[in-house]
């Protein structure tokens, strides 16, 4: 059973979300959102391995409010010598750059 406006799962038995207080369904509706998006072409704005610029780039990023994938990150936790590289959408390359370019 889940919320359909939290989204919580719910084990059987229960009929109203708590949270919310609305009556539990036994599946979700498929998002309307997900039919209107569209693919997005990304760039790579840096590759790196070292721990400390891969945090520095994650905190600058964020702090700007720049959408970016860091592709192989979970992989370089397991070998130190696997880059990651840090993709953002075309749109957004140019004030990505910049602002890496400003703090590294």
């Amino acid at each position: 059973m889940f919320c359909p406006q939290c989204k919580d799962e719910y084990r059987e038995g229960f009929t109203e979300c708590a949270d919310c207080q609305i009556p539990l369904v036994s599946e979700l509706p498929l998002s309307e959102s997900n039919d209107d998006q569209k693919p997005v072409d990304l760039v790579e704005v840096l590759s790196t391995a070292d721990p400390g610029l891969i945090a520095l780039v994650k905190s600058v990023l964020e702090a700007e409010k720049i959408p970016y994938l860091a592709h192989g990150e979970h992989f370089s936790r397991m070998h130190a010598t696997i880059p990651v590289r840090f993709l953002v959408s075309k749109e957004d390359v140019e004030l990505a750059r910049e602002v890496l370019k400003a703090v590294l």
